[in-house]
């Protein structure tokens, strides 16, 4: 071939292949397929009611998280034990995947010597099995919730590890929630050894009697970690915020946490006094939802909003960008409160933005 010939048809293979990079370049990558959609259930009785029943069908709600127990330290026995277990009053929902939590608190793993973490494992896969099949819950993935911290890592992740090899053994998958400061400094917190992360994309920072900006999510919050999503090495899932609670404090200290606690509830008991937009004081002392107020304590209260849901929303899909896919998207929780609070059209826009 004429060496003229030979480079005018290297130059037309360039031409093609540049403009085939182009095209490529210019359209954007598209989710692999569509996201679950999930809710969390953290109450301690499911009651199958009409409203909770009709949100997961008109919301196309495949899948749901569900807070079987909570693990604590007990100080008699020296050991962790199971409280709040949760109560089925009536069949979990039909044609909706359960997928079974369990929160850890941290603590647990402070105090349990790093030999027993196998005995711990042990029991709560036993106790989860075991409420499982006595209300009739088939599962393919169980969660374990727990904030962790550089000085239980070990422990926690041995704790993952040995569960996940449990559940292997089933054709089951373990996975941890993520908070974003995990998301943003995994050199130093580690990468969980489980099979999915769930990325809580709320309550980024420490509760706070007198925040100036809400304790639930703040876009600036947000922002500050979000960028680091895309590259988390970990498969990830999404729970966005759709709830709300209440902060207890005392001269200046938090005390507590009261959810679902509405501002027609506080209003109407005349122990409490309006204070500001979202500020309530105490006028004397009295039992309150089983806790106990001094006059003068706080309680601050702090709502989310659809406007709010989806401005989470957003962030979650800009900071994971066009390299990762989140595979479920849920929201948390699902209670007749928070839902009478959410349109059907306004959860499916919020949902609908990740596919």
């Amino acid at each position: 071939m004429p060496s003229f010939l030979r480079n005018r048809g290297l130059a037309l293979v360039a031409a093609l292949l540049s403009a085939t990079v182009a095209a490529v370049v210019l359209l954007p990558r598209m989710p692999a397929k569509p996201s679950q959609r999930a809710y969390y259930f953290w109450k301690t009785q499911w009651s199958a009611s009409p409203e909770i029943l009709s949100s997961l069908a008109k919301n196309k709600i495949n899948r749901l998280y569900m807070r079987f127990f909570d693990v604590e330290w007990d100080e008699v026995s020296g050991s962790p034990q199971p409280v709040s277990p949760l109560k089925f009053q009536s069949v979990p929902p039909g044609g909706v995947e359960v997928v079974p939590v369990v929160y850890i608190v941290n603590s647990v793993f402070l105090k349990l010597p790093y030999k027993d973490v196998g005995t711990l494992a042990d029991n709560v896969w036993m106790k989860v099995a075991g409420m499982a099949v006595e209300n009739g819950v088939r599962f393919q993935q169980f969660q374990i919730d727990c904030d962790w911290t550089d000085s239980t890592r070990r422990s926690y992740f041995h704790f993952a590890e040995l569960l996940n090899r449990k559940l292997q053994a089933e054709n089951k998958i373990v996975s941890a929630t993520i908070r974003l400061h995990q998301i943003k400094y995994a050199e130093r917190t580690g990468i969980p050894p489980v099979d999915r992360g769930m990325l809580m994309f709320y309550n980024f920072g420490r509760i706070q009697a007198d925040a100036s900006r809400s304790s639930i999510f703040n876009a600036e919050d947000a922002g500050r970690y979000s960028s680091y999503i895309a590259d988390y090495p970990l498969e990830l899932d999404v729970v966005l915020p759709a709830f709300s609670w209440s902060v207890h404090s005392r001269d200046g200290n938090v005390q507590g946490l009261l959810e679902n606690l509405s501002e027609q509830e506080i209003a109407s008991y005349d122990g409490f006094q309006h204070v500001s937009s979202n500020r309530y004081s105490a006028r004397r002392s009295f039992f309150f939802r089983g806790r106990y107020f001094m006059q003068g304590d706080q309680l601050l209260l702090e709502t989310t909003t659809p406007e709010v849901t989806k401005e989470a929303a957003l962030l979650a899909r800009r900071g994971a960008g066009w390299k990762k896919d989140y595979g479920t998207v849920a929201l948390f929780d699902l209670s007749e409160n928070h839902l009478k609070k959410y349109t059907e059209e306004e959860i499916e826009t919020i949902l609908d933005a990740f596919n």
